[in-house]
């Protein structure tokens, strides 16, 4: 699963203009997977074991000139097409996929 993970991560390299901006990007991407709640940059921070020290430094990243939005963007949707299967209606791409990250509970699950 690392391994497939970085894949698709290294993807995204050609979007920054600096190794170090890249570098953020992989622990902020990473440090959402895994985190356990949703206050943002402290819990990723929190949950990676981070230095708190770096939290403006983190902060800074968002900011940066060093990446566009846009490129990101169209990278994701790239990535999406080349990576994952797509059921196609009409002319729409549709990923299926569950969302949900909780275990259920039942006498019966399918």
């Amino acid at each position: 699963m690392l391994e497939y993970i970085d894949e698709i991560l290294n993807h995204f390299k050609s979007c920054f203009s600096r190794q170090s901006a890249f570098k953020w990007f992989v622990v902020i991407i990473v440090g959402l997977m895994t985190r356990s709640d949703k206050l943002g940059t402290t819990s990723v921070i929190r949950d990676l074991a981070l230095n708190p020290k770096l939290y403006e430094t983190m902060n800074h990243f968002f900011r940066a000139s060093s990446w566009k939005l846009p490129d990101i963007r169209r990278k994701w949707m790239q990535s999406v097409h080349s990576l994952a299967p797509l059921w196609k209606e009409d002319d729409y791409s549709i990923l299926i996929g569950d969302g949900v990250k909780q275990a259920k509970e039942a006498k019966r699950m399918p």
